[in-house]
């Protein structure tokens, strides 16, 4: 396309984002590269953007208005702007409207892990670091607990087993575990039910 400069390209691409009802991260702020906006396009001309804007967790977060000649890069249909738009598309169904039932009588870790298992309810295991998977809990040992790990975008991300004495805490139906599960469901599971 030659002959069309930058901010020509940038309206051409939000304005297709916008007719097809897809998102798209909006770069605008140039002391910071980092720094971006995912959102549905609502509006664009030559001297304003505006952008309804999601979480990182596919949900509403208000409105932004920028001017054109701030944007210095639009990104369309990558990998992370596409979990956006399904978590957007399904955040009815995402998330539990209350807190997830814990097992009746199961108040210490080793029978909420046991719970989890039953229920297939996808867990967060952190270590005194601060850090840990999240996934699947697959085997409550004496001594051990064994998850199917789930990466970032809601894939299968191996096993990991870990003793029990170096977990410092174990989160339960976080929102954000509460986004991996869906993806999880959505991309592998359906997928299989589909392709079986």
């Amino acid at each position: 396309m030659a002959g069309i400069d930058g901010k020509t390209r940038f309206l051409n691409a939000l304005r297709e984002a916008q007719e097809q009802g897809r998102a798209v991260a909006v770069y605008a702020e140039a002391d910071d590269y980092q720094a971006y906006e995912v959102g549905f396009v609502e509006y664009a001309d030559s001297s304003e953007v505006i952008l309804q804007c999601l979480t990182p967790k596919g949900e509403p977060d208000g409105r932004r208005a920028l001017h054109t000649d701030d944007v210095l890069r639009v990104d369309a249909d990558n990998a992370y702007i596409r979990k956006l738009e399904l978590l957007y598309q399904y955040r009815d169904s995402v998330f539990d409207k209350d807190f997830r039932k814990s097992g009746a009588g199961q108040t210490d870790l080793r029978g909420q892990l046991e719970h989890a298992k039953a229920n297939n309810t996808m867990v967060h295991l952190v270590d005194s670091n601060d850090y840990g998977p999240s996934g699947f809990v697959r085997e409550v040992g004496d001594d051990y607990v064994e998850i199917e790990r789930i990466g970032n975008n809601g894939e299968p991300d191996g096993t990991s087993t870990i003793l029990v004495s170096s977990i410092a805490k174990v989160h339960f139906g976080r929102r954000q575990d509460q986004v991996l599960e869906f993806l999880y469901r959505y991309n592998y599971e359906l997928k299989r039910l589909l392709e079986s």
